[in-house]
C-alpha cells in the first residue's frame, strides 16, 4: 500500500513547520528572540494602524 504523496499546496507549509521545529530545538534562545521581537513588530504594527484608524475622523 502507496503512501499518498502530499499535495502541492502542503509541501511548502510543511517544510517551513519542519524548518522552524528544528530551529527552536536546537536554539532555543535565539527562537525566543526571535518570537519577541516578531511579537513587539507585530504590536508596533498595530498600534500605527490604530493611530491611523483613529486620526480618519
Amino acid at each position: 500500500m502507496l503512501i499518498p504523496t502530499p499535495q502541492r499546496s502542503r509541501i511548502v507549509p510543511t517544510l517551513l513547520v519542519l524548518g522552524v521545529l528544528v530551529f527552536i530545538v536546537r536554539e532555543p534562545a535565539k527562537a525566543a528572540v526571535m518570537a519577541s521581537s516578531g511579537m513587539d513588530a507585530l504590536i508596533n504594527v498595530i498600534g500605527a494602524l490604530a493611530t491611523f484608524i483613529s486620526h480618519l475622523s
